[in-house]
């Protein structure tokens, strides 16, 4: 391009944080209207190689491995990532390294752990956990033994039992024995060190007493859903490794210091090409993103102010975005004349910016004296957050910047020192909070080099891409989308929605975009795919010469539901007088004292009840694995191959959010679920079960693979006078047999979809039972699928059975298997990886199928 102004500048190199191999995919269109599947990384290498204004300007980007959420549940690779990411001392990766060694390669160990030469032995280490295989070899006979990576780091011994007695009976005050008691408890192990502690180390007492590792492993396992935070903000750090790299200045700035790579991308990112007419009518892109990435660099660099930071992308709410244009830029920038491209370079806002405009910078509300009302529309996480003042955060993302080795020495030297960094927890709080990096890494610069040493343009030259499909993000889509809508009507003087012209967007973007011009709304990346979908399905399903099910047959069912909502009808208004005082019977019955929580032994696991309110009139009471933490954390602490042979499903020892909703749909269905044989799979503690015996099924099979789940289940149900003591079958049954399903009238299956195999099984077994209903010409299954942990990869409709299947459903003018959204409020159940009880609102996807509505 001979009028670009930058043509004589070398190429850029990006460095893209993507995991690899990725399992996020998205499906385009190709020449043939056939699908393709393109990962995010072949996305991002596509956009630099094949786009003629970037292609000029950039190297193909080089890729930095994400760190998966799900991984770092797992200690070992915990500790693997943190080690990656510059974080763990030397000597305790070193000692981890040897640990595992030992435990998993017993055979090696001839001294049996002490004696011999340590230097020798640690410099023998294998540096990478990817490379220690487990076989079947290795792991017999030692079923019952977990891998302790910690081995050489602390030691655990246990407070004799009575030392809990002695000092609780010291004290008279029954309160104050409670409180003894209490903690006491708490301490009955008693964790010290085996290494000497840094005496920079900062945080807690019982924090900084153990090694770094332990003290992050503690914290990280109680994150849940913050967990995605975490991963995020290591994949960061390992990045940030990369670009420095080992030759640099502890001293560096950005002026000074020549990377191995330019800057940092997230993955999610689209650039900045811009288009201009030609002479013959058409559009040509310009070399618009690497101008102001270059604008930005020579603006910077000239500044009075060294740069440490910079950010070629980013983002902020919609009155931040006003207050920065309108007032922080134009009273902050420092260098307004950058060239052709006329950006204004501008640092950082902090806090005492928004208060020189008599803004609360720590509240995203203004500050008043009146007491803030609770606004409803912001307690929904799966409602679009929304900001009506300025403050807060003003900038949002770390998907485009760069960093200097000084800040990064800086950064790394601080975060070695202080977990509570990255993870934090308040007084009142059950368990820990992940730290974003966007709020880490510009705070700990500012505060090592001063306000002016993150430097920002006003243009920026990557934005996020347009609703992507974001796991971690997902509610925030649309307010993104908006938010770059708006900084670019600020920044070019233009309509907002013609962001969307001038960068590099694949095909299926490409539709979402048209479709929000079109219809004035934000369409989600899998909608647009979804319909792509049905469509060929649809196709497909006319070209097919038989189909399992045809429209005579979907006739005849017809009917035969209209014959069998009478009958319902009929029968339960011939009992429902009966199931209402038995109903109310039940729950006098099950709750002689709400408050008061039931413990017992199942032969030696401590077990205590739940009662759980599903209606006005009925509540059940199951009992739960009293301290499901220790069995759970066993789960997620080895590796995944020995977890079949070692730990069986741990999860449904304890009540899940899916299974309240389940009930209550039941409940909506009482005159189908009365006299009727119902099938629960995955049924767990029997949540479900219980309530479809309540609500007068004949037959409740509940199945599932944990014996202890299905103890649980039997020994909940025989304590409910209400219920007879055949109605409610605990029963072994395994997903990925190749035993038919049981004989049954309705289907549940509420929060069983842990994973894509186990998700993908589901579904199987919903076509199955759907499939053999109608070639047997009776009434078809009734369905209720619900999920509360919405994991990626799980929903089994994608699956082409399914498609299938909803593609005659279609033909038919019945309603198609499809997913709704419902907020279950103030959820109360296990912590899961810790004991305590948690309190929270959570979104659960379900599925209603079969009912009034068909």
């Amino acid at each position: 391009n001979p009028t670009c102004r930058h043509r004589t500048k070398r190429k850029l190199r990006p460095l893209v944080i993507s995991i690899l191999p990725s399992s996020s995919s998205v499906t385009t269109s190709s020449d043939n209207d056939s699908p393709r599947k393109i990962s995010r990384h072949e996305q991002i290498t596509e956009m630099f190689t094949t786009n003629p204004s970037l292609s000029a300007h950039f190297e193909p980007p080089v890729f930095s491995p994400g760190v998966p959420s799900r991984e770092i549940r797992n200690r070992l690779k915990l500790m693997e990532y943190a080690n990656q990411a510059g974080l763990l001392p030397e000597l305790e990766w070193q000692l981890i390294c040897r640990a595992l060694n030992e435990q998993l390669s017993p055979a090696d160990d001839a001294s049996g752990g002490g004696g011999g030469d340590d230097d020798a032995l640690c410099s023998e280490v294998t540096q990478d956990l990817s490379k220690l295989e487990l076989s079947q070899e290795s792991i017999a006979g030692k079923t019952q033994t977990v891998i302790d990576p910690f081995k050489y780091l602390v030691i655990t011994t246990r407070v004799k039992p009575d030392n809990i007695c002695d000092e609780a009976n010291a004290t008279d005050a029954t309160n104050s024995n409670k409180q003894m008691k209490k903690k006491v408890k708490k301490n009955e192990h008693e964790t010290k060190s085996l290494i000497p502690i840094s005496p920079n180390r900062r945080g807690a007492a019982e924090d900084i007493s153990v090694p770094y590792s332990v003290e992050m492993w503690r914290k990280s396992k109680t994150l849940n859903r913050d967990r995605s935070v975490f991963g995020c903000s290591l994949a960061h750090l390992i990045a940030m490794k990369t670009l420095i790299g080992n030759d640099y200045n502890e001293s560096d700035d950005l002026s000074s210091h020549e990377a191995k790579f330019d800057f940092i991308l997230e993955d999610n990112v689209r650039a900045f090409v811009g288009l201009e007419d030609t002479d013959d009518g058409t559009s040509s892109s310009t070399c618009e993103c690497a101008c102001r990435i270059w604008d930005l660099i020579e603006a910077s660099n000239r500044a009075q102010d060294k740069p440490h930071l910079r950010y070629y992308g980013w983002l902020g709410s919609k009155p931040n975005l006003t207050w920065l244009y309108n007032n922080h830029i134009p009273r902050k920038a420092f260098a307004t004349e950058t060239g052709e491209g006329n950006s204004r370079i501008f640092p950082f806002p902090t806090n005492n910016d928004f208060l020189l405009d008599s803004i609360d910078g720590t509240s995203s509300e203004p500050a008043t004296s009146q007491p803030k009302k609770k606004d409803a529309s912001k307690e929904d996480s799966s409602k679009q957050p929304s900001f009506s003042t300025p403050g807060g955060t003003a900038i949002w993302g770390m998907f485009a910047y760069t960093i200097s080795p000084a800040a990064y020495h800086s950064l790394i030297a601080q975060l070695q020192n202080d977990v509570g960094m990255l993870m934090w927890k308040g007084k009142r709080m059950r368990a820990f909070q992940a730290k974003a990096i966007d709020k880490i890494i510009p705070r700990t610069v500012r505060e090592m080099y001063g306000e002016m040493s993150v430097h920002l343009s006003d243009k920026v030259a990557f934005v996020r891409c347009p609703m992507l499909g974001s796991l971690l993000h997902k509610h925030w889509e649309e307010g993104f989308c908006e938010s770059t809508e708006l900084q670019y009507a600020f920044s070019s003087h233009g309509e907002g929605c013609n962001v969307w012209d001038n960068v590099w967007l694949e095909d299926v973007e490409r539709q979402i975009v048209d479709y929000r011009k079109k219809n004035g709304k934000w369409i989600r990346k899998e909608d647009i795919q979804g319909n792509s979908s049905k469509s060929k399905s649809n196709g497909s399903a006319r070209s097919r010469s038989q189909s399992p099910v045809n429209i005579v047959t979907l006739s005849l069912i017809s009917m035969m539901l209209l014959v069998n909502t009478f009958a319902s009808a009929f029968t339960t208004s011939m009992h429902k007088s009966q199931r209402k005082d038995s109903l109310q019977a039940s729950t006098e019955a099950i709750l002689p004292n709400s408050e008061e929580r039931q413990r017992a032994k199942l032969g030696h696991v401590p077990i205590i009840s739940r009662t759980i309110p599903i209606a006005d009139e009925m509540n059940v009471t199951v009992w739960e694995m009293e301290k499901p933490s220790e069995i759970i954390q066993e789960w997620w602490s080895i590796d995944e191959s020995e977890r079949t042979s070692r730990v069986g499903d741990p999860f449904g020892v304890i009540m899940w959010p899916g299974s309240i909703l389940a009930s209550r749909e039941l409940m909506k269905q009482q005159k189908y679920v009365s006299n009727a044989t119902v099938l629960v799979l995955g049924a767990g503690t029997g949540v479900e079960a219980q309530a479809a015996a309540l609500l007068g099924a004949k037959k409740v099979i509940a199945t599932d693979i944990n014996p202890l789940s299905l103890q649980l289940l039997e020994y909940g149900a025989q304590r409910i006078d209400t219920i007879g003591s055949e109605v409610v079958e605990a029963k072994y049954f395994d997903l990925f047999s190749s035993d038919p399903l049981p004989e049954h009238e309705i289907l549940v299956a509420a929060d069983t979809l842990y994973n894509a195999e186990l998700a993908n099984q589901v579904g199987h077994r919903l076509h199955e039972a759907i499939i053999r209903s109608f070639e047997d010409g009776q009434t078809p299954t009734k369905i209720i699928v619900t999920d509360s942990q919405k994991f990626h990869g799980t929903n089994f409709l994608e699956e082409q059975e399914m498609i299938d299947l909803n593609a005659i459903f279609q033909e038919g003018k019945w309603k198609p298997l499809e997913w709704e959204l419902e907020t279950l409020k103030n959820f109360c159940g296990s912590g899961v990886l810790i004991d305590d009880d948690q309190i929270y609102d959570v979104d659960v996807r379900v599925i209603r199928w079969g009912w009034d509505d068909n």
